[in-house]
């Protein structure tokens, strides 16, 4: 125990002994607090400095998720599971297993291959110039030839078709006269035929030639067709052909796993909305059923109640990212869901392409989702049917994802939330339930990549013709994209079978719409 205090003196000295304990801890409240303000202004500083990174990368870079890891570290624990690089699953510059399975056997893969065997042929005979005298005295003569084919371009033939409508009169009483009626035509009374109607719609949709250039490059040949015109036609082939969107629809509820995704389009002219507000084209497909369908669906909003009015009666698998806008949809009785694996690994890669650090956290994450991506592509090698496949990812990718989820959560405590690092952790551990849901069922695909290519030629059309002028010619791009990604999906040329079905929907029973759908047409498959 301390003694009382004999003098003023003493009694002072405490005093000041008891003030400057309380200033030491007042200044160190004062340092840990600052200390803290410090770390929060640092870890904002690197999330905003990630998101200028990743906004400059997607602004002017390479959308390609490519990472060599040839100087990375490799997890202790996970030594045996790692390649030397790694290539995202969803780059284009991968050959796929498809085209790997295709492939002529024997044929140098670096080889051209031969020019198609239905293209007409014109022969250029080049004979010797000069005498055919051998240096002996004897004459030459032929014993064989050395053909090499070139490919020339021959531009497009344009032709006129006359409908000529045969009249008959009476000569009897001079006024009876019957007049043959026309064939029925995709768009009465226009001059647009349907193998034109189709050229325009291709151009468009697939090429991604706004109708502009389309009427730029016709008046190059002379012809006079302006983009008033087209855009009148583009809009009655959408009303024509949505019966047959209506039919892709009833083709994707029947499925038991459904894929879906969206994507951001401007509507100039929509009633009660500003011209820059974003709208919204969303994708729905079939899960791995022998003929795929596909359905864009446009929407002013991204709400999700939009999909819960298109999937209205589905049950089963339904995929998709991580949009909260879905959740309502898969909590209902029937309805689970399956998660992305792509999307997930992609918020690691952005921190890696941001950061530059390939040997940091997100890269070892990274090289653990390689390890799911390797024995799904061993099943696809190898054939394997969906039982099988269900038993290899529970023997194969079970106890990665199990290591994986308590990688997860041992860096979750000591991540920052709002960092990169941590909003990446939390994406995955909030995701956990449907990303690990493809265990469970072989015919579920690992990541939604299918359906995002289904949606990708919207997205590269859209920096060409950057905006849709109302919401009629909204709904008619969502008819004519569904029809032409069904048929991309399918292997069906997109010309042919636009061609074939203007040719023949306005004379069809409405009862027999299914036998005009992509996969029922094969005149000339691509």
């Amino acid at each position: 125990m301390r003694a009382e205090p004999q003098t003023s003196s003493e009694v002072s000295s405490i005093l000041d002994a008891d003030a400057l304990y309380q200033c030491w801890q007042n200044a160190e409240i004062s340092n840990a607090l600052l200390e803290r303000k410090n770390e929060s202004l640092k870890e904002e500083n690197d999330r905003l400095r990630s998101w200028i990174v990743q906004m400059k990368r997607a602004r002017f870079g390479r959308s390609s998720e490519k990472i060599s890891f040839s100087e990375q570290a490799i997890l202790p624990g996970f030594e045996d599971i790692f390649d030397e690089t790694y290539e995202d699953p969803e780059s284009s510059e991968e050959p796929s297993l498809e085209d790997e399975k295709t492939s002529k056997p024997g044929r140098s893969k670096s080889g051209r291959r031969p020019l198609p065997a239905h293209l007409p042929r014109e022969q250029v005979i080049h004979d010797i110039k000069g005498d055919k005298m051998c240096s002996c005295g004897h004459p030459l003569h032929k014993i064989g030839e050395v053909i090499s084919e070139q490919l020339d371009y021959v531009p497009a033939q344009l032709k006129v078709i006359q409908n000529v409508r045969l009249k008959y009169g009476c000569k009897g009483c001079e006024e009876g006269v019957k007049l043959a009626d026309l064939t029925s035509h995709p768009i009465p009374k226009s001059i647009a035929a349907p193998g034109l109607l189709a050229n325009i719609l291709v151009s468009k949709f697939q090429d991604h030639l706004p109708l502009y250039r389309q009427s730029q490059i016709w008046d190059r040949v002379g012809i006079d067709m302006g983009r008033a015109s087209m855009s009148r036609w583009v809009l009655q082939i959408g009303d024509l052909l949505t019966p047959l969107k209506d039919l892709l629809r009833s083709e994707i509820l029947k499925d038991d796993y459904v894929r879906a995704d969206e994507t951001t389009t401007q509507v100039l002219s929509e009633p009660g909305r500003k011209a820059t507000t974003k709208s919204y084209m969303w994708i729905y497909m079939t899960g791995n059923r022998p003929n795929t369908s596909i359905v864009y669906e446009y929407h002013p909003t991204r709400k999700g109640e939009k999909a819960a009015e298109f999937l209205e009666g589905f049950q089963g698998y339904l995929q998709t990212d991580g949009y909260s806008g879905y959740k309502a949809l898969v909590q209902k009785k029937g309805i689970m869901s399956v998660g992305c694996w792509a999307h997930a690994r992609r918020k690691f890669v952005e921190i890696i392409k941001s950061t530059g650090n390939k040997t940091g956290k997100a890269g070892e994450a990274i090289k653990i989702i390689k390890k799911l991506y390797d024995i799904e592509r061993e099943a696809k090698e190898d054939q394997h049917p969906p039982d099988k496949i269900k038993v290899l990812r529970q023997e194969k990718s079970k106890p990665i994802l199990e290591d994986f989820k308590k990688w997860l959560e041992d860096h979750k405590k000591i991540t920052a939330p709002k960092s990169p690092l941590g909003g990446a952790i939390g994406y995955a551990l909030n995701q956990w339930g449907p990303l690990t849901e493809y265990l469970n069922d072989g015919r579920l695909n690992i990541d939604n990549n299918t359906c995002e290519r289904a949606i990708r030629p919207f997205a590269v059309g859209r920096k060409n013709w950057l905006f849709m002028g109302n919401v009629q010619g909204a709904q008619a791009s969502s008819v004519i994209y569904s029809l032409i990604e069904t048929c991309k999906a399918n292997k069906i040329n997109t010309f042919d079978y636009l061609r074939y079905v203007l040719e023949n929907i306005s004379s069809t029973d409405p009862k027999n719409y299914y036998d005009l759908l992509p996969w029922n047409f094969r005149a000339n498959p691509r």
